[in-house]
């Protein structure tokens, strides 16, 4: 739904061309407006759900469902309140809405949110909204990138929303950019940010940027990196989300390098926390303050978001302590008999990410 990272434009004389360029293409959505009723009032604990709600959610992408129940409204290390949907569909593959508001937003939090990169500006909400089109699965079938990302203003409320679609599956429909673009923005309008003018969202790119991030944790390691790592051949989409990064390479169904799902997430001033506290798994040296290593394997298949295939995928991390700080570090790949074996993609892993700083 999920934000990696993963966005060089300024404000100024530089958004003021950027915003004649795109309203000329924008697509007002046929009917509608900015107008919207005020938000609906917290019931379930969590302002980000009760902004964006289960029902809203499923009207911008039919099938859509809350996840993640239990994880605190505000995990630790967290500005924002999170709520997260997804959906799974054998016709068209997995979806997922990621919700992020920070309430209230300090003037840095609303500064940044101003200075989004690579933004495609939108008018209808708020007090400033714009579109990113980060590139994920660039050169689909139909041209224009399939995965957007909304950030708005309003008042003292920054509000983040990434709206991923997986790859498509074998048989499954292309995921439609400029239809998820006005999905979002019809989103925020009916939870209440409108600000009763014309809701315009601008059209998608004819072919995805390639995907790029100011997201701090997605610069804690490169694309180029994490590549080297593990000796894959394609470049990496990256999807960036509140407090983690994911970097997916290119053949999530093939065992190989290139099967690599590759994920960070840092929760600042978790360390005390019941989970670094007590961290289980292989101790190691020499990473951090105190790290260690756990491994498993599981299916592979539409559960995993991958092809169905007999071999399973094998899941190494490392959560590694730093100051008061916590960051997980996690490959999943499909181990080739003719490549890296899990031992040496274990010690590939802990090479990576034995020097990161965060």
């Amino acid at each position: 739904m999920p934000s990696p990272r993963r966005w060089p434009t300024r404000l100024g004389v530089t958004l003021v061309a950027v915003l004649a360029l795109f309203l000329a293409a924008c697509s007002q959505l046929a009917g509608q407006n900015g107008t919207s009723s005020p938000g609906p009032s917290s019931s379930t604990g969590n302002p980000a759900c009760d902004l964006i709600t289960p029902e809203i959610a499923a009207k911008a992408e039919s099938g859509l469902v809350p996840v993640g129940q239990s994880i605190p409204p505000k995990p630790p290390g967290s500005k924002a309140y999170l709520c997260t949907y997804s959906s799974k569909s054998k016709e068209s593959g997995a979806a997922f809405l990621s919700v992020a508001l920070t309430s209230p937003a300090s003037a840095a939090d609303i500064s940044k949110a101003r200075s989004t990169s690579d933004c495609s500006p939108v008018t209808g909400i708020g007090d400033f909204v714009c579109l990113q089109w980060t590139g994920y699965f660039r050169g689909e079938a139909g041209g224009a990138s399939a995965n957007v990302v909304l950030t708005a203003v309003r008042g003292h409320e920054t509000l983040e929303m990434p709206y991923v679609a997986s790859p498509p599956m074998e048989g499954s429909g292309v995921p439609d950019g400029n239809a998820m673009a006005r999905s979002l923005a019809q989103a925020a309008v009916d939870a209440g940010w409108g600000n009763g003018t014309t809701l315009c969202v601008p059209a998608a790119p004819p072919v995805g940027p390639p995907a790029t991030t100011n997201n701090a944790v997605c610069a804690l390691i490169s694309p180029d990196e994490v590549k080297q790592a593990f000796g894959a051949t394609t470049q990496p989409q990256i999807l960036p989300g509140e407090a983690n990064c994911r970097y997916t390479f290119g053949d999530l169904g093939t065992p190989g390098p290139d099967s690599l799902v590759f994920s960070i997430e840092v929760f600042k001033g978790a360390a005390s926390a019941p989970a670094a506290r007590d961290m289980p798994g292989e101790p190691l040296d020499g990473v951090g303050d105190r790290a260690a290593f756990n491994m498993s394997t599981e299916p592979a298949g539409p559960k995993s978001l991958r092809p169905a295939g007999d071999v399973p995928i094998t899941i190494l991390s490392v959560m590694v302590v730093r100051g008061q700080n916590l960051a997980t570090f996690t490959a999943q790949v499909l181990i080739s008999p003719t490549g890296p074996t899990a031992e040496q993609t274990k010690d590939r892993l802990i090479t990576l990410v034995r020097g990161v700083e965060f």
